[in-house]
């Protein structure tokens, strides 16, 4: 007929509809088991084959039409004009391609209504099944095979397969880790037409069920897991960790390691961020700590107005859920956490927090992923971390990690403990510190904070936790028992024999560390090894400002 055609990848070819321009390439082309599909978005497809002088038997390896065969026995034969007849176990309970399921329990089953779209979904490298015989017969498969799996249901878009689809999650949503109903877009009537026009599954479009449906499940059911950890009694996978700590105190750059060293392993990392530029602060981050930038995604949403929207959660979750799924997420950085949380939603009430952390702990658990929010601490006094967190309770309540950050005025070193570690078998805390490390942008080079592990430590975050700006006369009071104590000594004494006395006048020692500085007190390691101390000691001039100056507070 003279018209244009496309060879693609995978055994795909496009072309040129009849009576169309070369240009519109709207005629596709898909070999999978046993036949070849035609896909025509412009015409008839009756016509297009007519067109260029081929019937719907040409289309198929054997003229009769395509057979199916089920792992029970039952044989389905379809014919190029669409009728169907059985033979074998026509009995049989079993789904089409059920013996092909991976024994990888985490990978998506979707859930379509015939033959032919387990095998286009196969040849898109999907994983399907379906019974026989069309829409109308779900009850009579089984549909245990899918027990502990996320499970997408493709509905054909009329009322048949949409009640089909319907009929197939009241019969899955028992077993299965998680289920939906989704549709193809547009004009598309079913999962081929989907997949054949070009779109991604993460284009399939979530239909709500009416109603809400009540699912039980037997204890009996239940498969126990043993608890895994990402990072041992801090991070646990499959669960939501929260960050917490003072404003700037290095949060995103410890982050930001952690998502470097998953990409690392070879794993994607989500980095979903709002308060720092991803071009000047964020990707510079994660270059510094080594991360493989092709395991980093970033998410922007498109919308009518804008190219560069903001995630809303909950809302966006089913779409993100499909994100994870589709690229094989297995970490979730949300810096700050509050950053996608939807304008409707209040931080400082316990119901809504909930509503906006719980969706995100379900992904986190279905999809095996490790969800690491950022939260900041308030100026309130105390050394609870769930009290510190800005806003709700339900901020802590929610996450089953809470690390609490602090650094040691001592030696400017940062602190991480476990401060709600309700899955730890004890309480861990590790110790790091920021350095700077240059890396080249297209500007020039730049200088980035990174992070050096030092290992585990015997530092508590809370010891530092008390709240700053304490009271000015208070502080001036502590200032002036350690001048005092260590005038008395002749100007300089250990640190454990200050810290001793001060503890016994019933002070805390981060306090006491904080007056230190502002009263000018230095401090100096001498020794070696097992022998080495650290030693206050007054200023060699006026040995100490004035524990009564007003200088030092400003």
């Amino acid at each position: 007929m003279g018209l244009q055609w496309t060879a693609g990848s995978h055994l795909t070819a496009s072309a040129q509809a009849p009576g169309h321009s070369a240009a519109d390439r709207s005629v596709t082309f898909r070999q999978i088991e046993g036949c070849v599909l035609v896909n025509s978005f412009a015409d008839d497809k009756d016509a297009v084959l007519e067109a260029v002088g081929l019937s719907l038997a040409d289309l198929y390896d054997d003229a009769s039409g395509a057979r199916y065969d089920y792992p029970d026995g039952r044989v389905v034969y379809r014919s190029p004009a669409k009728k169907f007849r059985q033979s074998g176990n026509v009995l049989g309970r079993a789904l089409f391609h059920a013996d092909r399921l991976p024994a990888d329990t985490s990978v998506t089953v979707y859930v379509v209504e015939g033959e032919k779209d387990v095998l286009t979904a196969e040849s898109h490298g999907l994983v399907a099944v379906s019974g026989a015989m069309g829409a109308g017969k779900a009850r009579h498969f089984d549909w245990t095979v899918l027990a502990h799996r996320p499970v997408v249901v493709v509905a054909d878009k009329d009322e048949p397969g949409l009640k089909h689809a319907r009929a197939v999650v009241e019969l899955v949503e028992s077993v299965a880790a998680t289920v939906c109903i989704v549709e193809a877009v547009g004009d598309c009537k079913d999962l081929t037409d989907h997949l054949m026009a070009g779109e991604d599954v993460s284009a399939l479009v979530e239909r709500r069920r009416s109603g809400r449906h009540l699912r039980v499940i037997r204890g009996s059911d239940v498969t126990m897991q043993k608890l895994e950890w990402w990072e041992p009694d801090l991070i646990p996978m499959s669960s939501l960790t929260l960050l917490a700590g003072r404003e700037g105190k290095g949060k995103s750059t410890i982050a930001c390691d952690w998502a470097a060293r998953e990409t690392r392993a070879g794993n994607s990392v989500l980095y979903l961020h709002s308060e720092d530029s991803r071009e000047h602060t964020v990707t510079p981050r994660l270059v510094a700590a080594g991360a493989d930038l092709t395991k980093v995604l970033f998410i922007d949403v498109e919308t009518e107005t804008t190219d560069a929207g903001n995630l809303i959660l909950p809302v966006d979750v089913p779409a993100l859920d499909r994100v994870v799924a589709a690229n094989d997420v297995t970490l979730i950085v949300l810096d700050a956490a509050t950053s996608s949380m939807s304008a409707d939603l209040s931080g400082n009430d316990d119901r809504q927090v909930r509503r906006f952390l719980e969706p995100l702990a379900r992904l986190a658990g279905t999809r095996r992923v490790v969800v690491l929010g950022l939260v900041h601490f308030g100026k309130r006094e105390g050394v609870d971390s769930g009290k510190l967190i800005l806003g709700s309770i339900a901020w802590s309540q929610v996450a089953r990690s809470v690390l609490s950050l602090a650094d040691d005025p001592e030696t400017g070193n940062l602190i991480i403990t476990n401060t709600k570690g309700n899955l730890a078998s004890r309480v861990r805390s590790v110790e790091c510190r920021l350095e700077s490390r240059s890396v080249m942008t297209a500007g020039g080079p730049t200088e980035v904070g990174r992070v050096e592990w030092l290992g585990d430590t015997n530092h508590d975050a809370r010891d530092f936790l008390v709240a700053e700006g304490e009271d000015h006369e208070e502080r001036n009071e502590v200032q002036a028992v350690i001048v005092d104590y260590l005038r008395d000594v002749g100007g300089s004494a250990p640190a454990a024999e200050v810290l001793r006395i001060t503890r016994a006048a019933g002070l805390i020692d981060n306090v006491v560390k904080k007056a230190r500085r502002k009263a000018g007190v230095r401090t100096k390691r001498v020794g070696f090894g097992k022998d080495s101390a650290w030693i206050w000691s007054l200023n060699d001039t006026e040995e100490a400002q004035s524990p009564t100056g007003s200088g030092d507070e400003q």
